[in-house]
């Protein structure tokens, strides 16, 4: 099993932190928050390691009829991945929603396709997330919907985001074993089912030992992101943290 750190724990000046962890771990990246040359520079600090992009979200909404870049922006993004040699791009389908469901999910898929077309001529592995918030009204694709996307997009593979299924109300081992082989990365991170706070392993309410139980026998593929965005300070305790983890739940 292959883990991963996002650099939403360290933003900003602190983000020279991640040059110190272990090269045994990934490191995914938010692309949106530097140019080019700050990646490049940043990438070559990390040293040879497996990376992952997640691709814009903040200023990207695949819903939103009044955004018309959306593909240069999806385009650019897939260029540097291709550049980085990243492992995989995720994708999100919508922010904030406004309108008539239906009408809105068709938009994203349609969206959706040049997305993966652009995806196939870079050469980039496209990863759809879950997204959306009961708590902020914003689901689109709710569980049904976003397993049948795996059988319109199957070149795509699907990324869990553990706390956006929990606030949503999923239940987390049994999505697992839907997605099984397609399931090829997950967010992982805690909550306690009222919002999407990014905290640590058992600082929340998910049942850590089923979720783990169903990824090793039904998705050991899955490349496992940490995506906290606060509990740690420095890598030196984040690992020790991992390792904790590794060995409680034997993966």
């Amino acid at each position: 099993m292959q883990f991963e750190v996002s650099d939403l724990l360290f933003p900003g000046f602190t983000k020279d932190a991640m040059k110190r962890l272990d090269k045994q771990y990934g490191i995914e990246f938010f692309y949106e928050f530097g140019k080019d040359y700050y990646w490049k520079q940043q990438v070559e600090e990390w040293g040879e390691r497996a990376l992952s992009i997640h691709a814009p979200c903040v200023a990207l909404n695949l819903a939103d009829s009044k955004q018309k870049n959306y593909a240069r922006v999806i385009e650019k993004t897939f260029a540097y991945a291709q550049k980085c040699k990243a492992d995989f791009v995720v994708v999100h389908t919508n922010e904030a929603i406004e309108g008539d469901k239906e009408l809105l999910r068709a938009r994203v898929i349609r969206r959706l396709r040049q997305v993966m077309n652009l995806g196939k001529r870079y050469d980039v592995k496209v990863l759809i997330e879950n997204v959306g918030l009961r708590t902020k009204n914003n689901v689109l694709f709710d569980l049904p919907e976003y397993v049948a996307l795996f059988d319109i997009f199957p070149q795509a593979g699907a990324l869990l985001d553990t706390g956006h299924a929990h606030v949503n109300g999923w239940d987390i081992p049994a999505v697992v074993k839907a997605l099984g082989e397609r399931l090829a990365a997950c967010h992982v991170h805690d909550n306690d089912g009222n919002g999407d706070a990014h905290l640590p392993v058992g600082q929340g309410d998910i049942d850590w030992k089923a979720y783990f139980g169903a990824v090793k026998k039904y998705a050991p593929q899955a490349t496992q992101v940490f995506e906290y965005c606060c509990g740690f300070n420095n890598t030196k305790d984040l690992e020790a943290h991992i390792a904790e983890l590794k060995e409680d739940y034997k993966l």
